[in-house]
């Protein structure tokens, strides 16, 4: 039956959202299917519990097939939308990458090149004139035809703008002749001139023209040139008084030396001028990806799959040739053509080093190194974009990390992976990797590039192990190093088009649950990323937080910190060093402070030391003078911890905070406990921006268990109140302190979940177990819903089935018991469809416990005692009894058991006539 509505589902949601949306309603459904509404909404609220269903809550509510909307292109990261709009927004489109970007070496060789073109090319008023350097076929034309690309995705210049590409070679011994094909003539303006013609600048007006070989161009042609680019007027030879104009963007090349071949005031019209390398100075890794696009282009020819030795692509890789990337694409295709008029019956056309030109056969044994162990062919697939055989060894596991990440994410999400589980398993994985790229070192490296990435890990490593203790690992720097370097500066693409949706989630998680190895990996990555002048990407955030947690960096404090502010050459510092030196431990930092030093000056300061250090503990910042008030109130809206600012330091003082601070006292706590003498002030100063709303958990016997709580409380909520804080807190310091404890003052306290009330006016508790029995669960869900979207019946089953599973593992010995309790809740729900009852929150409750141990019973072949009653009771109840019978067949088939009616008989008694 339930299969019957996924699968009526699943072709119906093909036909949105062009189809009558009232036949995604459940009445509508229930009629099609000619079932009962209420079965039907039993089915529809456990497809999407189950991840399998969407719901968009409207009226009336509307349910779809999950799966069939990410085939139309929906990025589906939740399985609740509060509006259609809302669900349409997630509706994904082809993102075209910029032309400029898809070109080799874009992030590397020519990344300097790439960024001057679209400063160039985006600069107002019709752009630069672009003038690129290369020695002969180094990508000039190419490069040239991807601006005009660039221009059109840009909107700078219409689709159908023209693009004239022209060589001035062809005129080399007649400049006058070139002058007249670039801007025209009118007619007599010399021999054989029978009519007036446009010049190449004309026919470019709107769009783009290409020079190459400029240098060819006379004296008085440049001159004519440049005054076009000042005016955007020119005169066609043979009539200067003829004054026409054209809005052209120009791109000029030559493999001159400009210094020499141009005029000083054609070179000063100039302002972009770009060096293009040649393939030998290009880095072994672009050089294998022209190669490798070359034969793949030849494949698409041929349409045939191409095998080339590695010989071959060895020595293509190492030749210093004459004519650099035009010349190798010119090899390329003769020897792929070669192959295939001696193979075109294969299947596949195997290309060898006797298949170049005979020219090159003299070089074969110099660049051939001898007694190298043979390597597998290349292979190229025709007429596809993708070609994931080409890609290294490194990348593949780099690619099936994120794959298998994306997978165990979302077995997470969909509660069949623990969070325990799901980090383990995660920061397993990336233990492997890392060791793989930190341990391999056969694959070719650009080493300046790779130097680069190292010096820079090295000194940000450094600073991280003087500013917070940072563990120091060299290990670190040469793993991090070369997982940046087979990367690159680009995000690892999957083919799920859900992926973007599930890695902003999957952030927000490790922000929250990972919150130390999280910070320093942003710290790490974030100046890096200001040194190497590029940016964070979440791929590598997401990586090196699980990398920093298998290190088990939890373990670096995030202490309250210290500042000493005085005026003078040294007198913060001379404090700051002896307190540190008493205590043994560099608790405090100093900021010696000139003595005509402006507010603004120490507020900009304070700012920076905010922004580079984790305070979310608490600041203390210790001041000989100052305006404290005006102080507080600028930095309150920058401050993601308390603040508090105490004047008149001195030694005495700073040691007694220095002391506190080490005794693990919180900011509330030092607070209350420095006595406030008449040359002493203090103010404490908590952020100032709207505070979350938070739930408190607490056990009398420790910390330990109230996390156990909070695990629970948040597979609950999960999304229905994504924004609520659930934080584990000490009981005892909760019961001592009350309001004073930094929860209350960084959030907005709904509630406190516990085993023990610690009695603190205003805020409600709810014992643990009055929502274990259901008592209080109606005041725990009415304290959410002021704030979250909460349905109440979906909430109070997922607080007595996951509540449940803790009562239950305590008695389950042989049995995975959160498989088990789903199979339950699922035997228990068909149970209630069939008896057309709803149970309540205790029969839930003790059903869960019950059928879970009864199964693990009948397996172990345990009895319950005999009932001498048992016929006359199956007469009177026999009908519901083969009704729970059958509400448990799923059950009984998975475990391949027959429940007893002895069984069934205790479950009608929970159930009640």
């Amino acid at each position: 039956m339930k299969e019957e509505l996924i699968s009526y589902l699943y072709e119906l949601t093909k036909g949105f959202p062009t189809c009558e949306l009232e036949s995604f309603s459940a009445n509508q459904i229930a009629e099609s299917l000619g079932l009962s509404r209420s079965t039907i909404s039993s089915y529809l609220n456990q497809g999407c519990r189950e991840g399998t269903l969407v719901k968009v809550r409207q009226y009336p509510v509307l349910f779809f097939h999950k799966q069939s909307l990410v085939e139309q292109g929906y990025a589906i990261a939740s399985t609740d939308f509060d509006s259609l709009e809302a669900l349409s927004q997630t509706k994904t489109s082809e993102k075209n990458k910029s032309a400029l970007e898809e070109v080799i070496g874009a992030h590397g060789s020519l990344k300097e090149a790439i960024d001057q073109i679209k400063t160039a090319t985006l600069y107002p008023q019709g752009g630069l004139p672009i003038l690129l350097l290369g020695a002969s076929g180094s990508g000039k034309t190419f490069l040239a035809s991807k601006i005009h690309e660039f221009s059109v995705e840009q909107k700078l210049i219409a689709p159908d703008a023209p693009f004239i590409a022209y060589n001035c070679a062809q005129y080399f011994s007649n400049p006058e002749l070139l002058s007249s094909v670039l801007f025209g003539y009118t007619k007599g303006a010399f021999t054989g001139a029978d009519e007036d013609r446009p010049g190449l600048i004309e026919k470019a007006d709107g769009g783009i023209l290409f020079l190459d070989e400029v240098h060819r161009l006379s004296e008085e042609g440049q001159e004519k040139l440049f005054t076009f680019m000042d005016t955007g007027l020119f005169s066609p030879m043979g009539d200067n008084s003829i004054q026409k104009s054209a809005a052209v963007r120009l791109v000029f090349a030559t493999t001159e030396n400009i210094y020499s071949a141009f005029l000083p005031t054609f070179l000063r019209r100039l302002p972009v001028i770009i060096n293009l390398p040649k393939f030998q100075k290009r880095s072994q890794s672009e050089r294998l990806q022209l190669v490798d696009s070359f034969f793949v282009r030849e494949s698409g020819i041929l349409k045939k799959e191409l095998h080339v030795s590695e010989r071959l692509t060895d020595f293509l890789l190492s030749a210093d040739l004459e004519g650099n990337v035009g010349k190798i694409k010119n090899i390329v295709k003769y020897a792929c053509a070669n192959a295939y008029v001696h193979q075109q019956e294969e299947d596949a056309v195997k290309v060898r080093l006797l298949d170049l030109p005979r020219e090159f056969t003299a070089r074969f044994k110099e660049q051939v190194r001898p007694g190298r162990k043979a390597q597998a062919d290349r292979v190229y697939l025709p007429n596809t974009v993708k070609q994931p055989q080409l890609q290294s060894r490194e990348v593949n596991h780099l690619e099936r990390f994120f794959k298998d990440l994306e997978k165990d994410f979302g077995e997470f999400s969909n509660h069949q992976l623990q969070t325990k589980d799901f980090l383990n398993k995660s920061s397993q994985s990336v233990t492997l990797l890392m060791d793989e790229l930190m341990f391999r070192e056969s694959y070719e490296k650009d080493e300046n590039l790779y130097s680069l990435l190292t010096y820079n890990l090295r000194q940000i490593f450094e600073n991280l192990h003087d500013s917070y203790g940072f563990p120091q690992d060299g290990n670190l720097v040469v793993a991090l190093a070369n997982y940046l370097y087979i990367k690159g500066s680009k995000e690892v693409t999957l083919t799920d088009a859900l992926w973007p949706a599930k890695r902003r989630k999957l952030l927000d998680f490790l922000g929250e649950a990972l919150e130390v190895p999280y910070w320093y990996a942003k710290k790490l990555l974030s100046k890096l990323a200001q040194q190497l002048d590029q940016e964070v990407y979440d791929d590598d955030l997401i990586l090196v937080t699980f990398y920093f947690y298998s290190l088990e960096l939890s373990s670096v404090t995030n202490e309250i910190k210290g500042l000493v502010l005085a005026h003078g050459y040294s007198t913060a510092s001379s404090l700051a060093n002896v307190a540190n030196r008493m205590l043994k431990k560099n608790v405090f930092s100093a900021y010696d402070m000139p003595l005509d030093i402006s507010l603004d000056k120490i507020e900009t300061h304070l700012i920076h030391y905010l922004d580079d250090n984790r305070t979310d503990a608490g600041l203390i910042l210790l001041v000989d003078m100052g305006s404290l008030n005006q102080l507080g109130e600028r930095l309150e809206k920058r401050l993601r911890g308390p603040l508090m600012i105490i004047d008149h330091v001195s030694t005495p003082l700073v040691l007694e905070i220095g002391q506190q601070i080490l005794n693990g006292k919180s900011i509330g706590e030092i607070d209350k406990g420095i006595e406030s003498e008449l040359h002493i002030r203090k103010q404490l100063i908590y952020p100032q921006k709207e505070k979350k709303k938070a739930i408190l958990t607490c056990c009398y016997t420790g910390i330990g268990s109230a996390t156990q709580i909070q695990e629970i409380l948040q597979k609950c909520l999960e999304e229905r109140a994504a924004d609520c804080v659930i934080l584990p807190y000490d009981y005892k310091k909760l019961a001592q302190n009350k309001t004073y404890e930094m929860p209350f003052q960084l959030y907005d306290v709904l509630m406190i979940v516990g085993t023990e009330d610690p009695q603190i006016a205003n805020v409600p508790y709810i014992g643990l177990d009055q929502l274990v029995n259901g008592e209080r669960i109606g005041q725990f869900i009415e304290l959410l819903q002021d704030y979250f979207p909460i349905e109440e019946k979906d909430i109070e089953d997922e607080l007595i089935f996951n509540f449940s599973i803790n009562k239950i593992i305590e008695n389950l010995t042989i049995l995975d018991a959160t498989k088990l309790l789903r199979l339950v809740q699922t035997a228990v729900g068909q149970t209630e469809e069939l008896l057309g009852e709803s149970f309540t929150n205790n029969q839930l409750f003790l059903l869960y416990l019950h059928c879970s141990c009864m199964v693990e019973r009948i397996l172990r072949k345990e009895s319950v005692d005999e009932q001498e009653d048992l016929v006359e009771y199956k007469q009177k109840y026999g009908h519901r009894l083969d009704l729970i019978h059958h509400g448990f067949k799923d059950l009984e088939s998975e475990y391949t058991i027959t429940i007893p009616d002895l069984e069934l008989r205790l479950i009608n008694d929970i159930i009640g006539e």
